[in-house]
């Protein structure tokens, strides 16, 4: 039975944790960034022992309270009482947790109308997931808020969608506008303008490279930037040598940036309920 409205709204996200070192999930809320909340959970007992925790599944809700007590109060048959000083320990398969995640009020969810736009343009919905497989990002879902999925964010020409990782942008496509179609660009490693199929298969529609866009970026960095739909970015992706290069870029990126703390100055634009669905359609598609 899904969660319904309420009146009182206390903004924030519902989650479901796992550890490899525990049989059993916990279930839990938060008012800020989860990966905040997963430290404090890994650093303090009783969970620390069982731990580490990682993200399994979550929701942006617009009354996190409401919705983490319902879903506590659903499992209370299956609460865990042998570990001592803990209420949110469950006997329950993260996958029955997550479907209960998915059966949440409409309502309660924040950002449903562009999380709705972006999965019932296929197109643009197919690239997203083709998108997230390809770089791994769903390998760092406790980062997110350092790293931040925007749906048609009101940029420029307006877009798509950017990703983010810190300050800069590390992805986006813009909307097509006066007969221009989209505009995509990638930020990767540099290795690869050194792929002979790339750089060939750039001029061929008109795109370029440019080194060092950002000041915040990394050294050795090059955006690629291009023309046309999403099948066309899709091409791009599967290009030889293609997601070596976004994911040396990527990776090294997120690395320094857990490494250094911090959120995200984009965090608050962040897509939780995008990255939701993204979880769900990029593990059903294999």
């Amino acid at each position: 039975m899904g969660v319904k409205s309420t009146s009182g709204k206390r903004p924030g996200h519902a989650y479901v944790l796992v550890s490899q070192a525990c049989k059993y999930i916990k279930i839990g809320g938060t008012d800020y960034a989860p990966f905040r909340r997963i430290r404090e959970i890994n650093a303090d007992e009783p969970y620390k022992g069982l731990g580490p925790w990682s993200l399994h599944d979550f929701r942006q809700v617009a009354d996190w309270r409401k919705v983490a007590s319902a879903m506590l109060y659903a499992f209370r048959s299956k609460l865990v009482h042998s570990v001592e000083g803990q209420k949110e320990l469950f006997a329950v398969s993260p996958a029955r947790a997550s479907k209960y995640l998915e059966q949440i009020d409409e309502s309660l969810l924040i950002g449903k109308p562009k999380v709705d736009r972006a999965f019932q343009d296929e197109e643009f919905s197919d690239f997203l997931v083709r998108l997230f497989r390809t770089t791994g990002l769903l390998n760092w879902l406790d980062l997110q808020g350092v790293w931040t999925l925007s749906l048609f964010p009101t940029t420029g020409r307006g877009r798509y969608y950017t990703i983010n990782i810190g300050s800069h942008e590390v992805a986006f496509a813009t909307l097509p506008a006066h007969g221009w179609e989209p505009l995509h660009m990638i930020l990767m490693d540099r290795l690869v303008r050194d792929l002979s199929a790339v750089p060939s298969w750039i001029r061929k529609r008109g795109g370029f490279f440019r080194n060092d866009l950002y000041v915040s970026g990394l050294p050795r960095s090059t955006s690629v930037f291009f023309e046309g739909d999403f099948d066309v970015a899709r091409e791009f992706l599967d290009l030889p040598g293609v997601r070596r290069a976004i994911i040396a870029y990527w990776t090294e990126a997120l690395l320094k940036r857990q490494e250094s703390g911090g959120v995200s100055l984009y965090s608050r634009y962040h897509s939780w309920n995008g990255v939701a669905e993204l979880r769900k359609r990029v593990g059903s598609a294999g």
